[in-house]
């Protein structure tokens, strides 16, 4: 099952043009939909929302430990040559974790009235039950994707994303027309909606098991560096060790997030707010609408982490500490590269980007929603590649402090801020802000502490805020300008036209002050597929 290795940069790079696809593929699903089903007066979207929300807390709860454990080990029995512990680790993931999958789905399955009760809304009971089988198939992806990755391999796990993403696109979709087609319930067209979720899951791990099949027939015999093989005991003792401490530091943020469902519905329903349990919902839609924007970001960063946990895992296990020192810069320079303008944009142009895709009135009430997200952009991003970069020293247990205090932060965040009519629901998107950057700063200061040293901050944050703060300059007076000389109406075409021109004038300038600057380095090119001759064409020395 081996293959041609990638350096950290093109695997990061693979999954990133697969995390591209995938948002691409989701927004031809979430924004339909959500004018579809949701809106301003239907719950239907909140009810498909609220039971994803559960799904993502059960999913990060059985399986979300096992691919980054299990790419560290492997990544490290291969540098040592250790080919015949690298097949014994993958039999043991799968022995541990497919088991615990089947067994999440049937509690997400027959506890699922449980579930929804406990967020206060009981009519997501069928859509809960709809998406449970789907924690079993990730399982089974989970112990791919983690052997994969650890062999340096991205590929598979690109083309499994996109699968998953194709699947909810056609299946989710059609079946959410065919129900408001037949006049059905709200809960139904939720269930039959987050179905598609289910389908796309179960193709990809379909496609994942002829994949394996097909490396295995393909592969050549590897010369063997070192015959030692730990017990299966041992294995299993070591991955556990691994997965449970990175299961806990993700479910402690994916628990506060369901939550966050719970004390959104709870706390704009207080007397002090005032809403409906309909108004709640439909708000908490609305919401989730921005938080699909917010990830984008962060699914690119989080590609970048995947890639670089193994390679940080395998330089240390083959002694070899300049890679570790050299990867850890270039992955925090590419995050504060990536993360630092996709958050001013969010501050600047989150009304104008909304309005792309929404109705007039969702913009409105979405828009200070995602312009707060954006202040968070570059912490989120900062927590994946710290929290990869800790599990890849072996300190799996600091996220978990980090991660753990952060939710504290957010759970109290939420709960007086939601509840003051003068936040309301804006409460949620600020403390989010506050618990990242609470998390992301407590792990660098880990990592300092660890290495003994950060790299430099005038290479990592001062040129690329300096290229933002030109490019945020360059939008504001472009999109102003633009709308008083147009004077141009909310929503119409000429408005999103207007939106896509700065857009496209941000992104020229940040390019050219970047080069400017010098944030890029010939090096960090010469790790792309073609790099040279990119190198060579943008003059980089």
């Amino acid at each position: 099952m081996q293959r041609k290795k990638q350096n950290f940069i093109q695997g990061a790079v693979i999954l990133m043009v697969a995390s591209l696809i995938v948002k691409v593929i989701g927004a031809f699903f979430q924004i339909p939909l959500q004018n579809m089903i949701g809106g301003e007066q239907s719950p239907a979207f909140g009810l498909f929302s609220a039971a994803y929300r559960i799904y993502t807390a059960m999913l990060i709860i059985s399986t979300v430990g096992l691919p980054a454990a299990l790419s560290k080990m492997v990544a490290e029995a291969t540098a040592c040559g250790r080919e015949r512990e690298v097949r014994r680790i993958v039999r043991v993931a799968a022995g541990i974790f497919v088991p615990v999958g089947v067994l999440a789905t049937m509690v997400l399955f027959f506890g699922a009235g449980t579930f929804a009760s406990w967020i206060k809304n009981p009519d997501a009971q069928l859509a809960v039950m709809a998406i449970a089988p789907s924690v079993a198939m990730v399982a089974i992806l989970s112990v791919f994707r983690g052997y994969y990755q650890g062999r340096a391999n991205m590929v598979p796990t690109a083309v499994s994303q996109v699968i998953e993403a194709m699947g909810k696109l056609f299946a989710g979709l059609g079946l959410a027309y065919y129900a408001k087609q037949h006049g059905m319930e709200d809960a139904v067209v939720a269930a039959l909606t987050v179905l598609g979720v289910t389908l796309g899951e179960v193709v990809a791990a379909g496609y994942m098991l002829v994949q394996a099949g097909i490396s295995r027939r393909r592969s050549e015999p590897v010369h063997l560096l070192s015959d030692a093989i730990r017990p299966t005991r041992e294995l299993a003792k070591t991955l556990l060790s691994l997965s449970i401490p990175i299961t806990i530091s993700s479910a402690v943020m994916s628990l506060t997030d369901l939550i966050d469902v719970a004390l959104i519905a709870a706390r704009l329903q207080s007397p002090a707010v005032g809403m409906s349990a309909e108004a709640a919902t439909t708000a908490y839609g609305i919401y989730t609408g921005t938080v699909n924007f917010f990830n984008l970001p962060q699914t690119l960063i989080t590609a970048l982490a995947v890639s670089v946990l193994p390679t940080i895992a395998s330089a240390r296990a083959s002694q070899n500490f300049t890679k570790v020192s050299k990867t850890m810069g270039t992955t925090l320079r590419l995050t504060m590269i990536i993360t630092l303008p996709a958050g001013v944009g969010f501050l600047l142009l989150s009304g104008p980007i909304l309005r792309m895709f929404y109705s007039v009135g969702v913009s409105e009430q979405g828009g200070p929603l995602m312009a707060m997200l954006g202040v968070a952009v570059p912490a989120v991003a900062l927590v994946a590649v710290t929290n990869a970069t800790l599990q890849a020293f072996g300190r799996i247990d600091l996220p978990l402090i980090s991660m753990f205090l952060g939710a504290v932060v957010k759970m109290l965040g939420d709960y007086y801020l939601i509840g003051n009519p003068e936040f309301g629901i804006l409460g949620a998107p600020i403390s989010t802000a506050v618990c990242y950057w609470l998390i992301a700063l407590l792990n660098l200061f880990h990592i300092g502490w660890l290495s003994h040293a950060l790299p430099p901050l005038g290479k990592t944050v001062g040129r690329p805020l300096a290229a933002t703060i030109g490019m945020g300059a360059a939008t504001y007076i472009c999109h102003t300008v633009l709308l008083r000389v147009l004077d141009t109406a909310p929503g119409t075409l000429l408005d999103k036209l207007v939106t896509l021109i700065a857009i496209a004038v941000a992104a020229a300038v940040y390019v050219v002050l970047l080069l400017m600057l010098r944030a890029i380095e010939r090096e960090d090119v010469l790790l792309l597929p073609k790099g040279e001759k990119i190198a060579n064409l943008l003059h980089l020395k």
